[in-house]
C-alpha cells in the first residue's frame, strides 16, 4: 500500500505543474484559481443543480422523480468514457514513465492500479463538481433526508470509477490482441476519430428521432423508460446509488459499492495478465525512417524565417494527433451542437420570434445577435486552446526560440496568426452561414464578420499572454501538455468573465438607459478594438519579458 501511494503521488506530480512552475508566479496562480472558481466552476455547478432541481419537481407528480438525475448521471458517465479513452491509452502505454517503471520490482496490477488512480484523480475534478451539483439538486428537489448527503458524497467520489474502468479494460484488450496500434500517433488518431464520430452520431440520432423538449420530458416521466433501461445495463451501478437515496435502503448503497469493487477487481485481474505482454514494442511516435529523413533534407531549401516558422506552427498542430484533435478538430463540433439546439426546439419554435426580430430589424434582437457573435468568437478561441498553449507546446525545446533569427514579438505574432487563421476561419463560416440563414443582408453580415474576427484576435493575443505568465514546459506527452496546463483553464475562465461583463453591460445599457442598439454596437466595436490593443501591448511588453526571464 505504501508503494502504491508513493506511485500515485509521483504520477500525479508528473501531470501537475512542477514546483518551479508554480513558484514562478504564485500570486498569478492564486488569483487565476479564484477567477476560475467563480467564472466557471460556480456558475456551472449552480446551473446543473437548478436544472436537476427543476426536473425533479416536474417529474415528482408522475412518481418518477429519480429519472431526471439518473439520466443525467448516465450521460455524464457516457461522456466520461468517451473522453477518457484517449487519456487512459496515453497514461497506460505512452507516458514517459514507462521505461522507468517496468524495470522496477512491481507487478502489472500495481503499475496499472497506480496509473489508473492518478488518472482518475486528475481527470475527475470537474466531473465530481457536476455530480455533486446534480445530486444536491435531486436531494433538495425531492426533499430527501439528511443522510442522503452522505450518500451523495460517496457517489460523487466513486461514480467516475466504472466509466474509466471500461476505458482501461478496452485499452488492455485492444493493445493485447492487436499490433497495428502499438504507436502513440495511431492511437490518438483512432480515439480522436471515434470521439468525433460518436458526438456526430448522437446528434444525428436525436435529429432523426424528431425529439423536442416536450417529448423529452414526457418520455422521462414514463415509468418504463426504454433509454434508462438500456443505460442501466451499461452502467448498472447508477440506479442503485439513486435507489439508496430514494428508498432509504442501506442494501442499495452496499450493492452500489460492491459493483464498483467487482469492476475494479476484474480490471486488475486483466491488467495482471495482459499488461506486460501488451506493453512490449510500444512506440512513442510514427518515427519516419532514415530514408524519409534523407528525402526531407534533400528537398529542403532556404525560406524566409517567418514563413518557415509559420509552416512549423501549422505542422505541429496538424501533424500531432493530440493537438489536431483537441485544438483543430474541436472547431468542427460546434455546428453539431447548434444544429441540435435547432432540432430540440421542436414545436415550441422558440427561434421563430428571434428570426422574425432579425428580419424586421428589431433593435434588441439585432443587439443580441451581435453580442452572441462576440461571445461565441471569444469562447471558441479560448476553448480550442491554440493560443493559450502556444508557448507550452514548445516544451523541452523552449530554448530554441532564443536562437532563431526572429524576435520574440515576431514569434508571438506568428503564433497568433496561426490561431486567428484556424479559429477565425471557423467562426467566419459559422457567422456567414447564420447570416445567410437569417437573410440579414450584406452590411449586417460584413459587420458581424468584422466583429467576430476582432473578438478572435483579442482572445488570441490574450491567450498567448496568459500562457507566457506560467507555461507548462515539463511534459513527456503532447496530451499531458494540454491536460496539465492550467493556463488553458484559466484563460477560459477569464474569457467567460470578460464576455459576461461585456455582454451583460451592453444589454443593460440598452434596456435601462435608452441608448440605441446602433450606438451600443459602435461602442462595442470601439471597446473590442481597445481590448485588442491592450492584449497586443501585453504580449509586446509583458509576454516578451516573461520569455526572457524564463530563458535566463
Amino acid at each position: 500500500m505504501k508503494m502504491y501511494l508513493r506511485l500515485v503521488s509521483a504520477l500525479i506530480q508528473g501531470v501537475e505543474p512542477s514546483d518551479k512552475e508554480k513558484k514562478r508566479n504564485k500570486i498569478f496562480y492564486i488569483v487565476m484559481s479564484i477567477i476560475a472558481g467563480f467564472g466557471i466552476m460556480l456558475p456551472m455547478t449552480f446551473f446543473v443543480g437548478v436544472i436537476i432541481y427543476a426536473l425533479t419537481n416536474s417529474l415528482s407528480g408522475f412518481g418518477t422523480q429519480q429519472n431526471g438525475v439518473e439520466l443525467f448521471l448516465h450521460l455524464i458517465s457516457a461522456f466520461s468514457f468517451i473522453f477518457g479513452l484517449n487519456v487512459i491509452f496515453s497514461v497506460f502505454y505512452f507516458a514517459g514513465d514507462i521505461e522507468n517503471l517496468l524495470p522496477l520490482p512491481l507487478r502489472p496490477y500495481q503499475i496499472i492500479g497506480s496509473k489508473f488512480t492518478a488518472a482518475l484523480i486528475s481527470e475527475s475534478v470537474m466531473e465530481c463538481l457536476v455530480i455533486i451539483a446534480a445530486l444536491a439538486g435531486y436531494i433538495i428537489g425531492g426533499g430527501m433526508p439528511v443522510y442522503s448527503w452522505l450518500i451523495a458524497v460517496i457517489g460523487t467520489i466513486t461514480l467516475p470509477i466504472i466509466p474509466l474502468v471500461y476505458c482501461g479494460i478496452l485499452c488492455l484488450i485492444v493493445m493485447y490482441f492487436t499490433r497495428f496500434v502499438k504507436n502513440k500517433d495511431t492511437v490518438n488518431k483512432i480515439t480522436g476519430i471515434f470521439t468525433f464520430a460518436v458526438i456526430i452520431g448522437i446528434v444525428f440520432l436525436i435529429s432523426q428521432s424528431g425529439f423536442d423538449t416536450n417529448e423529452l420530458i414526457k418520455a422521462m416521466s414514463a415509468p418504463d423508460n426504454t433509454v434508462l433501461a438500456v443505460m442501466n445495463c451499461i452502467f448498472p451501478h447508477i440506479q442503485f446509488l439513486i435507489n439508496s437515496m430514494e428508498l432509504s435502503s442501506i442494501w442499495q448503497i452496499i450493492i452500489y459499492l460492491a459493483i464498483n469493487a467487482a469492476a475494479v477487481a476484474v480490471f486488475m485481474l486483466l491488467a495482471q495478465v495482459m499488461y506486460f505482454p501488451s506493453v512490449i514494442g510500444i512506440g512513442q511516435g510514427s518515427g519516419a525512417g532514415r530514408k524519409g529523413s534523407k528525402i526531407s533534407i534533400q528537398k529542403m531549401r532556404q525560406r524566409r524565417p517567418s514563413v518557415t516558422y509559420l509552416k512549423k506552427e501549422f505542422s505541429i498542430l496538424f501533424r500531432t494527433p493530440a493537438y489536431f484533435t483537441n485544438c483543430v478538430m474541436i472547431n468542427l463540433i460546434w455546428p453539431a451542437f447548434l444544429y441540435l439546439i435547432v432540432v430540440m426546439q421542436g414545436q415550441t419554435n422558440f427561434l421563430e420570434s428571434f428570426i422574425y426580430g432579425i428580419h424586421s430589424g428589431n433593435e434588441e434582437t439585432v443587439l443580441l445577435f451581435m453580442l452572441g457573435v462576440t461571445a461565441a468568437s471569444v469562447l471558441v478561441t479560448a476553448v480550442n486552446c491554440i493560443a493559450s498553449s502556444a508557448l507550452t507546446r514548445e516544451g523541452k525545446h523552449f530554448a530554441f526560440i532564443k536562437y532563431i533569427p526572429l524576435s520574440y514579438i515576431t514569434q508571438i505574432n506568428i503564433k497568433a496568426l496561426v490561431s486567428i487563421i484556424i479559429s477565425g476561419s471557423g467562426m467566419l463560416i459559422y457567422v456567414i452561414a447564420a447570416c445567410l440563414w437569417l437573410n440579414t443582408g450584406i452590411k449586417f453580415t460584413l459587420f458581424s464578420c468584422l466583429l467576430s474576427l476582432l473578438s478572435v484576435s483579442f482572445a488570441t493575443y490574450f491567450g498567448i499572454y496568459m500562457d507566457s505568465v506560467n507555461p507548462k514546459l515539463i511534459w513527456d506527452d503532447e496530451l499531458n501538455a494540454l491536460r496539465g496546463n492550467y493556463n488553458i483553464f484559466f484563460n477560459m475562465a477569464m474569457a467567460i468573465v470578460i464576455e459576461a461583463v461585456i455582454c451583460a453591460g451592453s444589454y443593460l445599457l440598452f434596456r435601462f438607459t435608452g441608448i440605441g442598439s446602433i450606438t451600443i454596437l459602435i461602442m462595442l466595436f470601439v471597446l473590442i478594438m481597445i481590448m485588442n490593443a491592450v492584449s497586443y501591448l501585453l504580449c509586446d511588453y509583458r509576454a516578451t519579458k516573461n520569455i526572457e526571464n524564463m530563458l535566463i
